[in-house]
């Protein structure tokens, strides 16, 4: 191994805790099992039905994990960013059975994959790597335990809002632009781009934000965060509301 692709191993393996608390003896035995993966935009790292037989770690870029229905219409799960590990993935590995999901390379990725026999033998004799490996997956089943009650229970418009108040966010380094269509919101709201469409033409009169082709502009971050706060008290589930 050249002392660059060395580093760039480090590189992906400090952005996990586990792995920087290690001992010596841990690290060096991470690092040799890891092999590097890097893959571009649009690319899949799985499709729903396959069968994962190697453990995966994101170091740079990033995932978006999604169902497709029968229609063809999608709806993004969770996404996977720097230093953290994908749930499908994990589960896959660990049990041995197809994932339930796709994987789609949202930006240039590299992450380091692990052999199935690998991570296996180090969740069964590793502590550190054990509470990791669960630690993420319960936070990431609370990601989706939270879509799903965004889904039963919330109101498009408010969920909008609240994505597009993330998305501005940026990991704590405020975007005044981000650049996404409306079949891209709409697949992440599971919804169709219509719905997103007439959505966003309403925050845009109300001063939230501006569209473009391609892109949406922040224009006053306090109407929008207003935008994704639920109502005080809920609508009468059985009354009609707005489109999901």
């Amino acid at each position: 191994m050249t002392r660059e692709a060395g580093l760039r191993k480090l590189a992906v393996l400090d952005g996990f805790s586990f792995f920087r608390d290690a001992t010596a003896e841990m690290r060096s035995a991470v690092e040799s099992a890891g092999n590097a993966l890097e893959l571009p935009p649009g690319a899949f790292v799985f499709r729903d039905g396959d069968r994962c037989d190697q453990f995966a770690m994101v170091g740079r870029g990033g995932l978006r994990v999604f169902k497709t229905a029968e229609n063809g219409r999608e709806i993004t799960l969770y996404h996977v960013q720097p230093g953290q590990i994908c749930l499908m993935n994990t589960l896959s590995v660990f049990l041995g059975t197809p994932v339930r999901a796709t994987a789609l390379v949202e930006a240039p990725l590299e992450a380091l994959a692990f052999p199935r026999a690998v991570f296996l033998e180090w969740l069964r004799t590793n502590d550190a790597v054990r509470s990791f490996v669960f630690a993420a997956m319960a936070e990431r089943l609370f990601d989706v335990m939270t879509l799903v009650e965004e889904i039963a229970f919330g109101k498009m418009d408010v969920r909008l809002a609240h994505l597009l108040g993330r998305r501005f966010a940026n990991n704590g380094l405020p975007l005044r632009e981000i650049s996404t269509t409306h079949e891209e919101v709409a697949a992440e709201l599971g919804t169709v781009r219509e719905v997103v469409s007439r959505l966003l033409k309403e925050f845009e009169r109300l001063g939230a934000l501006e569209t473009a082709r391609g892109r949406i502009l922040l224009r006053d971050e306090a109407v929008l965060r207003r935008l994704g706060q639920p109502p005080a008290s809920a609508p009468d589930q059985d009354a009609p509301g707005p489109s999901r």
